[in-house]
């Protein structure tokens, strides 16, 4: 059977971004780029749990980077 082709395609649309988690990620990024010579995944992981950790116990970035 023909696909209606009077509307747009929609496939895959129902997600929505969540840009907050987003900036959050962008935020690892860069925190790993500053305090690892060569930051790994799992590095960005680490400081985005941290982040995230962080955010939900109003804390801001205090030691999101911290090396232990």
């Amino acid at each position: 059977m023909d696909k209606n082709l009077n509307g747009p395609d929609t496939t895959g649309m129902e997600e929505e971004i969540d840009l907050e988690r987003l900036e959050l990620l962008d935020r690892a990024e860069e925190l790993a780029r500053q305090m690892f010579e060569y930051p790994t995944e799992a590095h960005v992981e680490g400081v985005l749990d941290r982040l995230l950790w962080n955010e939900f116990h109003g804390l801001g970035e205090a030691g999101a980077a911290t090396l232990h």
